[in-house]
């Protein structure tokens, strides 16, 4: 496990983990982890990359970072932001890997910080969610209506944290135990009581009050101008839609693409982490 790191904003902070290289380098890694994972997303994948120096940070409202005040949405917008002010911080470049929705944030954040971003892995993604504009009212309804009966505290409770494990193993993507205790040992607590929890902001499960249309998206896309590489999951996401992660794929003015063996969270996975990272660090030693 790396080494605890805290980015302190103006707005808020935002807690990390961090390895350092073997040797001294001048590349360095900013890691972004998917919707309701955290920072040890990364843990199998950077043992592998330890010729860089890693970080990998818990996005707001995850893992350790601060969560919004109540009333506010995590928008993608919101995400770029605090890894922009991160980036900010920083005397030189980063090479950016994003997971799933990290993916969609590091591709905002490569479109519109391209003098802080010396490349781009994108892991199990092409991009945001997008919606028609025929949706846009419904789905802003939907939000408002959701966020206006809020009540914190009243997210799921477990009687042991193995239960936690479990229930992650059988979330909305399948994990197998050894990936889910990762995430889990970083993403619950436990009270007086020894009542197990979800560290994570319940509403990060709010649907979305405003999603792009595909054109907005694809707009982001074709300003990404440093090297990407996009790898996708054989058993991920784009399993049954090759063809709409090949159309997104299109837009990129430069892009490197390979699908490889695993499921949606095939960086985390001890039988297919290796593979992963050595496409990563073949493309980052080559650029």
């Amino acid at each position: 496990m790396g080494n605890e790191i805290v980015y302190k904003l103006k707005h808020t902070e935002i807690a990390g983990l961090q390895w350092l290289p073997k040797h001294e380098t001048d590349v360095r890694v900013l890691s972004l982890h998917g919707w309701l994972d955290n920072a040890a997303s990364f843990t199998s994948l950077s043992p592998h990359l330890s010729d860089f120096s890693h970080v990998a940070i818990d996005l707001s409202g995850h893992g350790l970072s601060m969560h919004r005040p109540e009333g506010c949405f995590y928008n993608l917008w919101d995400h770029a932001l605090d890894v922009v002010s991160i980036l900010n911080q920083c005397k030189q470049s980063v090479w950016l890997v994003g997971h799933s929705m990290g993916g969609a944030v590091a591709m905002l954040v490569a479109s519109i910080a391209p003098d802080r971003v010396r490349g781009l892995v994108v892991l199990d993604n092409v991009g945001a969610l997008s919606g028609s504009v025929d949706q846009r009212v419904t789905t802003l309804q939907r939000s408002i209506n959701k966020m206006a009966k809020h009540r914190s505290g009243r997210g799921t409770h477990y009687s042991t944290k193995e239960a936690m494990v479990l229930a992650r193993m059988d979330g909305f993507t399948k994990l197998s135990k050894q990936a889910s205790t990762y995430l889990v040992d970083r993403g619950a607590e436990s009270n007086n009581e020894g009542v197990w929890s979800w560290r994570h902001d319940t509403k990060l499960t709010f649907p979305s009050p405003f999603r792009m249309d595909e054109e907005s998206v694809e707009a982001f896309i074709r300003e990404i101008k440093c090297p990407t590489l996009v790898l996708l999951a054989e058993e991920g996401i784009y399993k049954s839609d090759r063809e709409f992660a090949n159309n997104r794929l299109a837009q990129f003015p430069w892009v490197k693409s390979k699908w490889l063996e695993g499921n949606h969270h095939f960086h985390l996975e001890p039988e297919s982490c290796f593979s992963v990272a050595t496409e990563i660090q073949r493309f980052i030693d080559q650029n």
